[in-house]
């Protein structure tokens, strides 16, 4: 059987931060959290605090991460947002000694709760899934007139903090450059972004990003023809963030130097790049969400409840 000190002695930590990990508390790195994570499921370490409480089920719980091939296909990015996020779903899932299948929207038979990923999912689709009478926990996902759980991110909170911050640098003309509003994340970054600038008496500037067929270099033609170069971008996601930095470096503007780019998530890439960013602690979209789900699978605290975790700003080399 493997030990907590072999899974600290592999990640190249100490037992108490190991057990940190575990029990979710005290101050631990993301970075630290992943690798701990990922020495434990290598080496099949599995411990599981509601071991007591299962132990006097006679049944055991089946749970449905119900995602989208749109969604699904961020699991093979390892280190990517929704990679992060199963991270933390699988991980509570073995403590808790759940077990956990991966399916296609529509396939509601034999599970005992549903964890519902990403914003893919309109209101007739989740109406379908409380119709089931199980359990449902919506993550990084929210609509507001639909009574379900859910656990999201605080991108209000993260966006209008870091805008303060700019301001408050000497800044004045700072633009949005945004993806898809349709996600509750992104239009949360939106809204908190429009409301720092009106807050401080700037006036907001929007373009928008299509991320799919990734028309950055129109958007940025758009903006230094329509409004000149501005003295920051703030984005609505980290991948925004390096593809705005390729096109102005393309056209020989410089980051920071020319202006300042801000991006959100805290992705591999931006802390590769070096990119100032808002940390979405991703592990934790996953396992309180878990840990919510298999709070209701035991029919404990049923009253629907919204989550939303707390970002930080991180900065890099790409704000002055």
């Amino acid at each position: 059987m493997v030990t907590i000190k072999e899974v600290a002695e592999k990640a190249g930590v100490s037992v108490a931060t190991v057990s940190r990990v575990i029990n979710n508390s005290g101050v631990v790195s993301e970075r630290t959290k992943l690798k701990v994570l990922r020495v434990m499921k290598e080496l099949g370490y599995n411990p599981r605090p509601w071991a007591k409480y299962l132990a006097s089920s006679r049944n055991r719980f089946t749970a449905y991460v119900v995602m989208t091939p749109r969604i699904r296909k961020f699991l093979d990015e390892r280190g990517g947002f929704y990679f992060d996020v199963f991270m933390g779903i699988e991980t509570v899932a073995k403590q808790s000694g759940v077990l956990l299948k991966i399916v296609d929207p529509g396939y509601f038979e034999k599970a005992d709760g549903f964890l519902l990923i990403g914003a893919d999912f309109d209101k007739d689709d989740i109406e379908a899934y409380k119709k089931t009478g199980k359990p449902v926990v919506l993550v990084d996902h929210y609509i507001p007139d639909i009574r379900v759980d859910a656990v999201v991110s605080d991108g209000y909170g993260g966006a209008y903090a870091v805008i303060k911050m700019l301001i408050n640098r000497g800044y004045r003309r700072i633009v949005h450059i945004h993806s898809n509003l349709k996600p509750y994340s992104f239009r949360e970054r939106y809204s908190g972004y429009t409301n720092a600038m009106i807050d401080h008496n700037l006036m907001p500037i929007y373009f928008e990003f299509d991320e799919f067929h990734d028309n950055m270099n129109s958007v940025v033609a758009l903006m230094l023809r329509n409004y000149d170069l501005p003295e920051a971008i703030f984005t609505s996601n980290d991948f925004s963030a390096v593809r705005v930095i390729e096109e102005l470096e393309n056209r020989g503007i410089k980051v920071p130097d020319d202006v300042s780019v801000v991006g959100f998530d805290d992705s591999i890439e931006a802390e590769e790049q070096g990119i100032t960013t808002v940390r979405v602690y991703k592990l934790e979209l996953g396992s309180f969400a878990m840990r919510r789900l298999l709070t209701l699978m035991m029919g404990q605290d049923i009253h629907p409840a919204k989550v939303s975790l707390f970002t930080k700003i991180v900065e890099r080399k790409t704000v002055k």
